[in-house]
């Protein structure tokens, strides 16, 4: 009785403590994942980085876009959702709803300029209204435990293509 007793105490820590850390990434997708042009359809390519469009059934019904950055040296590094376009109210109804299931999933957010951001020793999250020309969409993006050294290495790859001399036309 005592060996039971001492592994549903375990059990219920080990729950407690993993409850509050951010869990894996969203979709079915995992950070490090290397680009694939079979999964994915490459929309733009910077330097070290492929945008491309994630094929995947796993995703919320109001998805208008799901993009992710693969890295060349780092896999997939960035993950971004967004909603179709709504009117400011719905996606501030919207919003809210998504700060309250993630509050529950990962605590208490930081909040900046009205985004909110989550930070794990795997990943951050950070959700905000996207506002443009008057459209409104939800985003939620996460970001992948090497997204620096990529997102470095490509500003010193776009930093190196301005100092490039300009072919004339």
């Amino acid at each position: 009785m005592h060996t039971l007793i001492t592994i549903f105490l375990v059990l219920l820590i080990s729950y407690d403590a993993k409850s509050s850390e951010i869990e894996d990434p969203p979709y079915g997708i995992r950070f490090g994942q290397k680009f694939n042009a079979s999964e994915h359809k490459t929309i733009q390519r910077r330097g070290n980085v492929r945008s491309v469009i994630l094929k995947t059934a796993n995703r919320p019904d109001d998805t208008e876009e799901l993009r992710a950055e693969i890295c060349d040296d780092y896999g997939l590094q960035i993950i971004t959702w967004r909603s179709h376009i709504r009117s400011l109210a719905s996606a501030s109804a919207s919003h809210n709803e998504i700060l309250k299931e993630f509050e529950k999933k990962y605590g208490a957010p930081r909040i900046n300029r009205k985004s909110a951001f989550w930070t794990s020793s795997n990943f951050q999250i950070v959700v905000k209204i996207r506002s443009k020309n008057n459209t409104h969409q939800n985003q939620i993006r996460y970001f992948g435990p090497r997204n620096k050294p990529c997102f470095n290495k490509l500003i010193a790859h776009q930093q190196e293509l301005e100092r490039a001399p300009r072919k004339p036309k």
